[in-house]
């Protein structure tokens, strides 16, 4: 599992409670940028859930081992490691949902026409968004299936025709494919750093233009 970064704790940046500024929808921007900003605080909230019950899913392997010779539960889907795969599949279908409500908000930057506002830097704002958003479905896409492949390999290894190259092998596999998973959270997690950044310095600039006309 890789060390989380700060980012990957819950963040509150705050939110500018100030005067709009006449003949711009500058107030709009403030709301979106605030609300980006949360959708990045719940998707971390999100990953850091699905890596901690990653992290469980060996010892709920081991000591249904130790507790069950027959492997019965395993062949029942009764073990905690099926229960522990449904929690981490809900996780990755609230982070594909919030994944979503980026589009929305991306939609609302893009409409900003006035001239307090950096255009630029609301662009580069949506850049990274695009950026994260594109390298969030991938790994939703891959870990899904890595999902499925544990679900598969739990069951298999009760099936009557199991042997120890089903349980050897079918380890290997679960490895390698978590080990990929690993390398796509740490790509993530500097995307996330970049996201982060941006929404800090756009939410400072709406704060300085807002106070310039009040």
């Amino acid at each position: 599992m890789i060390k989380k970064k700060y980012v990957l704790a819950s963040l509150g940046l705050s939110t500018f409670l100030l005067a709009s500024c006449d003949g711009e929808n500058i107030k709009e921007m403030q709301s979106s940028v605030s609300e980006i900003d949360q959708i990045h605080d719940d998707i971390i909230t999100e990953i850091n859930a699905l890596t901690d019950e990653e992290a469980e899913l060996q010892t709920s392997f081991d000591e249904t081992l130790k507790s069950d010779e027959e492997l019965s539960t395993f062949a029942d889907g009764s073990a905690p490691v099926f229960e522990n795969i449904e929690s981490r599949r809900e996780h990755l279908e609230s982070i594909k949902s919030l994944d979503k409500q980026f589009e929305e908000q991306e939609e609302t930057l893009a409409s900003y026409e006035g001239e307090s506002l950096s255009g630029e830097e609301l662009d580069g704002l949506n850049s990274i968004i695009d950026e994260f958003s594109s390298q969030l479905q991938e790994f939703t896409k891959e870990y899904d299936a890595s999902l499925t492949s544990q679900k598969d390999y739990f069951t298999s290894i009760a099936g009557e025709k199991a042997t120890y190259d089903t349980f050897s092998e079918g380890i290997s596999t679960v490895n390698e494919q978590q080990s990929a998973m690993q390398e796509d959270l740490v790509t993530l997690d500097e995307t996330l750093v970049s996201l982060d950044t941006q929404i800090t310095e756009a939410q400072e600039m709406i704060e300085t233009a807002l106070t310039e006309n009040e």
